[in-house]
């Protein structure tokens, strides 16, 4: 009984401790639950120690909730030039697992605080195992940072999905490359070339008519590539509506705000070979990605709103694109 005890207490401290020493990644991982002082003396704080940590602050908005609720949501999203390039070098298209993005959440209990887990996500948009040091050299100081930072309930404990592969499968999933889908392709690798559409595909996110935001540019044109962040506000909150419904109560009405560092959507212009092309990932599949933990019937409920995402995205994309 006394060994039993003692390796059910071991794995929950693994769970607990440090992402390094797990078998199994969640999508997410929490850090602090409770925190003490405001919404936005909470935000500050891990704003300013992510900035102390080295890390570049791209955006910090206020993301959607869902309708009804009262309660506050904000997401950070941040990057390096280190980080970005040992990303990028394995594909431009590896690109998709950038940037790294924490969201700051109230719920029933408080204030909390999560980061989008690169343990998990680079498994799956990058390779298995190739950037299992990467990934963890990079989250456990974030963790570790934002959890000194912020005074609270430090739980350090890993949330969303939790894989032990990386590959999605199952409706909507497959292998990563196979859901990379292009929306624009030129014929032409030129620098001229890949400036005019990168700015033209700007253009077209900035004027579009649906609501749909500009949230960071993360310009890597030393890699050959730039990637755009959007979002809309009520799309956000449908989406974490859908993501906490199996997980409400009465009690704890809207927890799928705990999935706020899911957005922005990334758009990638980049060069391959002698052409500038524009992609983006199929939204069914990068649902999966991030919402999984929703269940099957979430996600057959709700079937037509990736393509929905989908086809508002490319619109705008392709507005001032001949």
């Amino acid at each position: 009984m006394r060994r039993k005890i003692f390796l059910f207490s071991f794995l929950i401290l693994l769970m607990f401790v440090s992402v390094s020493f797990a078998s199994e990644y969640g999508v997410y991982v929490k850090v602090v639950e409770k925190a003490k002082g405001s919404f936005d003396e909470v935000s500050n704080a891990v704003e300013g120690t992510l900035k102390n940590s080295g890390w570049e602050i791209l955006a910090a908005y206020n993301s959607g909730v869902p309708a009804g609720c009262k309660f506050r949501s904000r997401v950070i999203v941040f990057s390096s030039p280190a980080y970005a390039k040992s990303i990028i070098s394995n594909s431009v298209k590896a690109s998709f697992a950038l940037p790294l993005r924490a969201g700051i959440y109230e719920d029933e209990t408080g204030i909390n605080v999560a980061v989008v887990n690169p343990s998990s996500i680079n498994k799956t948009i990058v390779h298995e195992t190739r950037l299992n040091d990467l990934s963890l050299s990079a989250i456990n100081p974030i963790v570790d940072a934002i959890a000194k930072a912020v005074p609270g309930n430090i739980v350090k404990k890993q949330i969303g999905e939790i894989r032990s592969k990386g590959r999605v499968g199952g409706m909507g999933g497959g292998d990563f490359l196979d859901k990379v889908e292009e929306v624009y392709v030129a014929h032409d690798g030129s620098d001229a070339t890949f400036k005019k559409i990168s700015e033209n595909v700007k253009r077209g996110i900035l004027e579009n008519k649906k609501n749909w935001k500009l949230i960071y540019t993360l310009d890597l044109s030393s890699h050959g590539a730039i990637i755009f962040g959007v979002t809309e506000a009520k799309m956000e909150g449908k989406a974490f509506k859908i993501a906490g419904e199996k997980r409400a109560s009465d009690y704890y009405k809207f927890p799928g705000i705990d999935h706020g560092a899911a957005f922005p959507i990334e758009i990638i212009v980049y060069k391959d070979g002698g052409k500038v092309k524009v992609v983006i990932l199929d939204e069914m599949y990068r649902m999966k990605v991030y919402f999984e933990d929703a269940g099957k019937w979430a996600f057959m409920k709700n079937m037509g709103m990736p393509g929905q995402i989908e086809d508002e995205i490319i619109e705008m994309v392709k507005a001032n694109l001949k």
